[in-house]
């Protein structure tokens, strides 16, 4: 009978465990489903998502740096249904967005901050009402300009941000960092210009601010997993890709490469202090690149997805999960 050496017994030890491990990667947890999947060739970066506040079972996706300042309407089942071209603005490097409704108007933020190398000297959010598809009349294709934008500053110099949300019951702007070595959160007021002039005049509707830094968020938690990714050995095991905030404001998602942690509360609280709790973990199955999640338009769900194509679309139920008191 052969030898075998404790290296090989160990070896394959650890084959098994890893393929173990990527067994349980690509199950799909307990409560969530594949709505669709994203496979328009225009839609190959998707990097941010939010609910539609105007139209049932809409979503709104935009492409990663390197397309043109546009997003994109689909259904909940991943299908393109109309492309709105933002004039005006540029798309430097587009990472997230959300819809909220304010001042009894539907808004939709578009956020310019992504920074990999951390040399950018200011960032942008574009705010632009949202376009009401029942309204289209067969159109798949239209133009809109924002009502208003915003060029932004962090206080310490530059950082590169996936994650920004919206509080209308606080009017803040919540951003949180990916690079630094803990997440930093930061927030920015939610106004308009009180002088909106021509609507039409993108250069009157600007707003130039500096980010309020609200402090470091405890690390969001990694699984075994984590250390057998590719997302670990690139460094980004942890690191935000995407946020969100539910419309009463008492519940935040915020998305990995590997897992989405879901923060709530049974009242209003600082943001800083519940996102220093533990979150509730959810795995995400395999999926290649995911930074873009939304909470639906009653809070009860949420939407994740990623970039490449095919990008399936799931949907996680999270009426099992409890609230934190």
């Amino acid at each position: 009978m052969p030898t075998i050496s404790p290296l090989s017994i160990h070896l394959k030890l650890g084959i098994y465990v890893i393929l173990a491990l990527s067994i349980s990667a690509c199950a799909m947890p307990l409560g969530m489903t594949q709505a669709g999947s994203i496979t328009a060739p225009s839609i190959d970066e998707a990097s941010g998502l939010a609910v539609s506040r105007l139209n049932d079972k809409i979503l709104w996706v935009h492409n990663d740096s390197g397309d043109t300042a546009r997003i994109f309407a689909i259904d909940t089942q991943g299908h393109q249904l109309a492309t709105v071209n933002i004039t005006g603005v540029k798309n430097i490097d587009w990472e997230d967005i959300a819809s909220f409704v304010y001042q009894g108007e539907a808004y939709l933020l578009i956020a310019d901050v992504g920074d990999n190398q951390a040399k950018r000297s200011q960032y942008q959010l574009h705010l632009i009402k949202e376009p009401d598809l029942s309204q289209l009349n067969g159109q798949k294709t239209l133009s809109v300009k924002p009502s208003w934008s915003m060029t932004f500053t962090y206080p310490e110099g530059a950082h590169d941000c996936e994650s920004v949300a919206v509080d209308v019951a606080k009017q803040k702007i919540l951003l949180l960092t990916k690079r630094d070595k803990l997440p930093i959160l930061y927030e920015l007021p939610l106004i308009a210009p009180s002088a909106q002039g021509d609507s039409n005049n993108v250069s009157v509707q600007m707003i130039n601010k500096q980010a309020k830094r609200l402090g470091e968020i405890a690390p969001l938690p990694t699984a075994m997993l984590d250390y057998v990714s590719i997302y670990t050995w690139a460094g980004f095991a942890g690191k935000p890709t995407a946020m969100d905030i539910s419309a009463d404001g008492l519940s935040a998602v915020v998305l990995t490469y590997t897992h989405a942690f879901y923060f709530t509360q049974s009242q209003p609280d600082d943001w800083l202090t519940l996102f220093s709790t533990a979150p509730q973990e959810i795995a995400l199955p395999a999926i290649k690149q995911a930074e873009a999640v939304s909470f639906s338009q009653e809070g009860s769900s949420i939407f994740i997805t990623s970039e490449m194509l095919p990008a399936p679309l799931y949907k996680m139920d999270l009426k099992g999960f409890h609230t934190q008191q």
